[in-house]
């Protein structure tokens, strides 16, 4: 009989794997997500804030894609959880956004020539002023090609995000998101360490391993490591 498929959940280190994962996921996504609007609204004054909105973008969509990929994996989460099927439903976009950026040889490839800019549609609410968004209008300027703006919600009387992106027709609205990545984020850690019978402790202050060259095919090092689980 297989002993990972008979293993204990409660015993299981690959709780303490999946921990890990989405500790260092939900903390590059809180990271990403800081400087979002700051880096987007830049954009106004200064063109070169472009690369790293994108950047942040399609890192925030990855990172949204990863979370939803461990936590799917963690064992001794039923899949029919509500606080997971929540979650799940309201990040689905993510896996749209990502499987087109994922597979862009084939999107590029297609005879039927998309009419959005190939990373998308970035727009954002400007930072001065609340009433006004901004769109920049990516890559080269084809006939034909559509930009899309933020979503304004006319019976809220808000933007449904500070910043968005759009393809195809569809739009992930990042608040809204992040949102509920965190709160998710509130649910699944405490379940995580609930599960793992033995207890396990994420390091705030990991140990770094330090090595010198002394002499050609020489070296020394050291560092001062927990003990292991």
């Amino acid at each position: 009989m297989d002993e990972k498929k008979t293993m204990h959940a409660s015993a299981d280190i690959r709780v303490v794997k999946c921990a890990d994962g989405l500790h260092y996921s939900f903390e590059m996504l809180e990271y990403i997500y800081a400087g979002l609007h700051e880096t987007c609204a830049d954009m106004t004054t200064d063109k070169k804030s472009l690369i790293p909105a994108l950047w942040r973008c399609w890192s925030f969509v990855d990172l949204v894609h990863r979370i939803r990929e461990i936590a799917q994996a963690l064992p001794g989460l039923s899949k029919k959880d509500a606080n997971l099927m929540e979650f799940l439903a309201a990040s689905a976009l993510a896996e749209d956004f990502r499987h087109y950026i994922q597979h862009l040889r084939k999107e590029l490839s297609k005879r039927e020539v998309d009419k959005f800019p190939v990373w998308g549609s970035l727009a954002w609410v400007d930072k001065a002023d609340p009433a006004c968004c901004h769109t920049v209008m990516l890559g080269a300027r084809l006939e034909n090609a559509s930009y899309a703006s933020a979503v304004f919600d006319r019976f809220e009387k808000r933007w449904v995000s500070k910043v968005s992106l759009s393809i195809g027709g569809r739009s992930f609205h990042f608040d809204p998101v992040f949102q509920a990545c965190q709160k998710f984020r509130a649910f699944i850690m405490p379940q995580t360490a609930a599960i793992y019978a033995r207890g396990y402790q994420i390091s705030l202050d990991p140990p770094v391993i330090t090595m010198r060259i002394a002499n050609e095919g020489e070296y020394w090092g050291r560092a001062q490591l927990d003990q292991p689980l």
